[in-house]
């Protein structure tokens, strides 16, 4: 163990082996770690950094991403794409201040929650050094757990230069292959309510339905709206009624002269079904909200049970599963939510990655199939 006078020591096995997080009285609290520990002392608590080579890093990324028993190509798909997206955290510094370049939470990738999983390791092995690249550079390469027929492009964002994710364009993964046009609110609605044969199908969040009711939730709604405004104000804007340019610097007082929540309605659909902007009206003005997260995280709130494919009902609801959804209003005032997928809808669906593995395909006709015109390349 090697420290300094600033409260930072580093904690390294002297042989191979993992360092464990254990509590005062030597109970552990986690799974082991490889490579080295720094302990960082930042007054009001502890900051860990794990230091270790990357390809190790990704032997507890996939399997803590991905059910170890999954086909192997799937496993070889998700090392890939999980290998691409740590390259591209390498180069950032979002976490400097921490001395990181990634965490280990859903915000990243989630790390060391599952270990010693020998198909993953085996996949990691078998890829090694392998990224998808686009234009000459590596890929973002999102992932998420299930599709509703479809995944999404990158406006689901809201992101400035669309061209930068060229690589992100939808996908079908019905096994039809038929590409169709759900931007149009009935069109989506036929589709999310009829049968559907496809990769991951057979999931239970390929379809779910929520029952929602916005009433006597405005002081939650208006509460998230702006929580949410803070880090991206353009995705959130509040209007006056019969105004149309946006409230300035909008705050609690503002929204809530607005009123009450009287309604919502799709504002925006993409081509693959998902909604791009949700539009609330209030007793005396309206707000836009726009990114599946903002929108998923609104919804949710306001949504009492969801139903999934396989009948299992949840009732404790903080967020819907994906923004591929339709609002159909009901003559009580609530709201019927016809939707599919679970999670934000970019990339490859990891479920229906490891459908097309059983169908006979390797990983890399998978990653082609969800990443527009990349190349596998090994880095040097």
């Amino acid at each position: 163990m090697t420290g300094d006078t600033q409260g930072t020591f580093t904690v390294t096995p002297e042989q191979e082996g993992c360092v464990v997080i254990c509590d005062a009285n030597g109970a552990e609290l986690s799974n082991g770690y490889g490579g080295s520990m720094e302990v960082r002392c930042l007054g009001d608590g502890y900051t860990l950094v794990n230091s270790l080579p990357l390809e190790r890093y990704l032997q507890d990324v996939v399997p803590s991403e991905m059910p170890a028993s999954y086909e192997p190509e799937a496993l070889k798909a998700q090392a890939v794409c999980a290998r691409s997206y740590a390259c591209i955290q390498l180069l950032r510094g979002d976490l400097a201040e921490y001395g990181a370049h990634i965490d280990d939470s859903t915000a990243y990738q989630v790390y060391n929650r599952v270990t010693d999983a020998d198909a993953a390791r085996e996949a990691v092995i078998a890829t090694q050094g392998e990224v998808l690249s686009y234009q000459g550079n590596i890929v973002e390469a999102y992932y998420f757990s299930t599709s509703m027929g479809y995944t999404a492009a990158a406006d689901v964002w809201n992101v400035e230069d669309p061209a930068e994710y060229g690589y992100l364009t939808p996908a079908c993964l019905l096994t039809d292959g038929k590409m169709q046009d759900l931007s149009g609110e009935e069109a989506f609605l036929a589709y999310i309510q009829s049968p559907a044969d496809g990769y991951d199908s057979d999931c239970r969040y390929f379809r779910w339905t929520g029952e929602a009711d916005y009433h006597g939730k405005t002081d939650e709604v208006n509460s998230i709206l702006l929580e949410r405004r803070k880090s991206s104000p353009k995705n959130i804007i509040f209007y006056q009624d019969g105004q149309t340019t946006e409230i300035q610097n909008p705050d609690a007082a503002s929204v809530a002269a607005l009123g009450e929540v009287t309604g919502m309605s799709a504002a925006e659909r993409g081509s693959s079904g998902a909604l791009l902007a949700l539009k609330i009206t209030y007793e005396k003005g309206s707000a836009l909200v726009r990114t599946e997260y903002n929108i998923r995280k609104v919804l949710g709130i306001c949504t009492a049970k969801l139903t999934c494919a396989d009948g299992a009902e949840q009732t404790d609801v903080t967020m819907l599963p994906s923004a591929f959804f339709a609002i159909t209003k009901q003559e009580d005032g609530g709201m019927v939510l016809y939707g599919g997928g679970y999670g934000h809808g970019l990339g490859m669906s990891q479920n229906a990655a490891n459908g097309m593995a059983k169908a006979g395909m390797n990983y890399e006709e998978i990653l082609q199939y969800f990443y527009n015109d990349v190349k596998l390349e090994t880095m040097k």
